[in-house]
């Protein structure tokens, strides 16, 4: 009898990534984002584009953009999954934060299984790639396990020898089922995997290899084992049993054969404990704050949801309190972002210490948290909860040996009294934690009414109106430097309100309210006509600096007075052209009328600069249709360059990329010498940061503009 020859299915090719988006920098920053993984990746501008590379080559994952000319990306995946190749190809789209409902389910009726929101977050881009990478893999490991499966049918029709010799070369623990569902045959594997001696589970049913708890959820496995006929490659996971009684994740394949006149179930059974445990830490990415490892805004939400349906059911009241921490952005901005973060763990802990086990805590964003109490939770029970919080957090912080002191304001809404849905309660939640901060009281219940009318409100209100006219408003400036000279060659213009009670505001305390209401167009013309006047005493002391000033996006709107302004301003002052920077923020750029008035702008000399670049990630469409001479890296990116590798890979793909398209690159939050040198070796065109100079009033910042020659000697110092 000859022997049998067992073919070694070939090496599967590596896993490639097909990357499908119009626009070329968007594709060109995915790839940076992705290089760290060591996956081939293959970039479509079309959707057309992206059927033809299907009919080449098979891909491990496609990321889509949704919004495409000609094909969208829905259309895309629909074509998509009727081609061969693609017609199991994973596909996730990307696409901006809070998408509708309607275009959710259009993306999942077109063949999407999950999203990527914009700002995209390289670590859980990476983490969901690897993941689907990794189920490719597995996939055709497990194709060429059923390849030698089939091998064996064919086999079993010659010699029971045979068939032990394909049994014992594949990696998988194989059995083969009598008609009732008893272990006929087994091959070595099944002992490796399940800790068994060699026949040992021969002639008991294949249920003894499951976990007594498994069989159920199972619905019998003699049910599972009946469906497999005449379905080819069935597949379940459940919960294997070893022989010592431990369990493991397994995956089950299940497929019949015939042998003679007789009737045999394959069943194929892999360990995915890995996989299993790799899916599982990437739900808890998805679901849990990455820094304080508490719940995010979207398991907040969602045990949010599931609490009122059930309070609806039981006819019971619900509470949410929403927190955030007093004098955080001080310690933020004087200690560093390191003692932040710090600081932001220690109160995350103080919380869960605090409350109990079955209360569930959030971190939202920034310096805000959210709790939800457990069960039913009346007014009196709501106010002890932010009490409790109020306490614990009386006693001080301490971080590399430096004591730091923060107070919570907190606000409670309850269900059903002040909403009966999620958003609506963490909406009036959050008003009522900004009227406790602004009386100081530490928490506050939401009052019918407090979104436009309580008093405080009205009065900063009042106060906003009468601030231009009072002449309340200052301005600080921090100086730009050139990393090729380590001159001082600008400054940017910040406003501040010094309040006649609550002292010198920063912009976030009083901007938002600003931006909101017609007072922004006197404020704008006041910034300007001071920097351009205090621009103009520079230049006549013989130090002339370019000015830069923030723009609104309210600014930009169709009846927008700004062009005017700064005509009007620049001639009397005696600016250059070139010497005034309009910075931008994302949100200024995509109103309809906003590309009209910042053309118009740019006829007049002025530049216009993109700010925060990379915080919102389509702003790079801009830098083809706008006439942006330079964009300033956002600080997030910057901070952190010298310690977070993602940071580094972002800043240098996005100066290099800025460089070729001819435009200066600003890099915002330098806090360190480490990254300055960094962004001297990236060939960064000029700098800004606590590490050369803090924002000051003109008169303070004087002699260090006089002496601007020993800046980067003293910035590195």
């Amino acid at each position: 009898m000859s022997a049998v020859s067992l073919a070694v299915p070939a090496v599967a090719p590596d896993p490639a990534i097909l990357v499908v988006d119009d626009n070329p920098v968007k594709r060109v920053a995915l790839r940076a984002m992705l290089v760290p993984l060591g996956y081939a990746v293959v970039e479509a501008e079309s959707g057309r584009v992206a059927l033809t590379a299907l009919e080449r080559q098979a891909f491990a994952l496609i990321l889509m953009d949704v919004r495409m000319p000609i094909l969208n990306g829905f259309e895309t995946a629909k074509l998509c999954r009727r081609q061969i190749r693609g017609a199991r190809t994973p596909i996730i789209f990307i696409t901006a934060q809070g998408g509708d409902e309607g275009e959710v389910a259009s993306a999942y009726a077109s063949g999407a299984v999950d999203f990527i929101f914009t700002p995209v977050l390289p670590n859980v881009l990476r983490a969901k790639v690897t993941a689907f990478v990794n189920l490719y893999l597995q996939s055709q490991a497990l194709q060429r396990s059923l390849e030698s499966i089939t091998t064996l049918n064919g086999a079993l029709r010659d010699s029971d020898v045979r068939t032990q010799a394909v049994l014992d070369n594949v990696a998988d623990a194989i059995f083969i089922l009598d008609e009732g569902g008893v272990i006929d045959a087994i091959n070595r594997s099944v002992g490796r995997l399940f800790g068994y001696h060699a026949g040992e589970p021969v002639g008991h049913p294949f249920a003894f290899m499951i976990a007594p708890e498994c069989r159920d959820a199972l619905r019998g496995l003699d049910a599972v084992l009946t469906r497999a006929r005449g379905t080819p490659n069935l597949s379940t996971e459940t919960l294997g049993r070893r022989a010592d009684g431990s369990t493991f994740a397994v995956e089950l394949e299940c497929g019949e054969m015939q042998h003679d006149e007789r009737t045999f179930t394959l069943v194929c059974v892999r360990d995915i404990s890995e996989r299993r445990a790799h899916t599982d830490a990437l739900e808890h990415l998805a679901l849990h704050d990455g820094l304080t490892g508490l719940a995010n805004r979207t398991l907040f939400g969602d045990l949010l949801a599931r609490s009122l349906a059930s309070a609806r059911r039981a006819d019971e009241p619900r509470a949410v309190l929403m927190m955030d921490l007093d004098g955080f952005k001080n310690i933020n901005d004087t200690l560093g972002h390191d003692r932040g973060d710090t600081l932001l763990k220690q109160v995350g802990e103080r919380l869960v210490e605090t409350l109990r086990e079955s209360d569930t805590v959030a971190r939202l964003g920034g310096d805000e948290f959210a709790i939800l109490p457990a069960e039913a939770t009346d007014l009196q029970s709501a106010v002890a909860v932010a009490l409790k919080i109020q306490q614990a957090c009386e006693l001080p912080f301490t971080t590399n040996g430096e004591t730091m002191h923060v107070s919570p304001s907190i606000g409670i809404a309850r269900f059903p009294e002040h909403g009966t849905t999620s958003a609506e309660l963490l909406h009036r939640a959050d008003l009522a934690m900004y009227s406790a901060k602004r009386a100081g009281d530490g928490h506050a219940v939401f009052v019918v009414g407090q979104e436009t009318n309580t008093a405080d409100h009205l009065s900063l209100l009042q106060d906003l109106g009468r601030c231009v006219s009072r002449d309340e408003l200052v301005l600080h400036y921090q100086p730009k430097i050139a990393l090729a000279t380590g001159r001082i060659t600008g400054v940017e213009a910040l406003v501040r309100w010094q309040h006649p009670s609550l002292g010198l505001l920063s912009p976030g305390r009083f901007m938002p309210e600003v931006e909101r209401t017609h007072l922004i167009a006197p404020v704008t013309r006041w910034v300007l006509e001071t920097a351009l006047r205090q621009q103009r005493l520079w230049r006549d002391q013989g130090v002339d600096l370019t000015m830069a000033v923030n723009v609104s996006a309210r600014s930009l709107r169709a009846a927008s007075t700004l062009p005017e302004a700064v005509a009007e301003l620049t001639q009397l002052w005696g600016t250059a052209r070139g010497r005034l920077t309009l910075e931008l923020t994302e949100s200024a750029l995509i109103g309809d009328a906003a590309e009209a008035v910042l053309s118009r702008l740019h006829a007049m000399g002025q530049v216009l600069s993109i700010d925060d670049f990379g915080a919102g990630y389509s702003s790079l469409a801009y830098l083809h249709r706008l006439p942006v001479e330079e964009i300033k890296i956002d600080r997030s990116f910057v901070m952190n360059l010298a310690s977070v590798s993602d940071d580094a890979i972002i800043v240098r793909s996005t100066i290099e990329l800025a460089h070729k398209l001819g435009l200066r690159v600003i890099a915002e939050g330098v806090e360190d010498a480490d990254a300055a040198r960094i962004l001297v070796e990236y060939e960064c065109d000029e700098v800004q940061g606590y590490h050369y100079a803090r924002p000051a009033a003109a008169e303070d910042l004087w002699e260090l503009l006089a002496n601007s020659d020993g800046i980067a000697t003293a910035g590195c110092a």
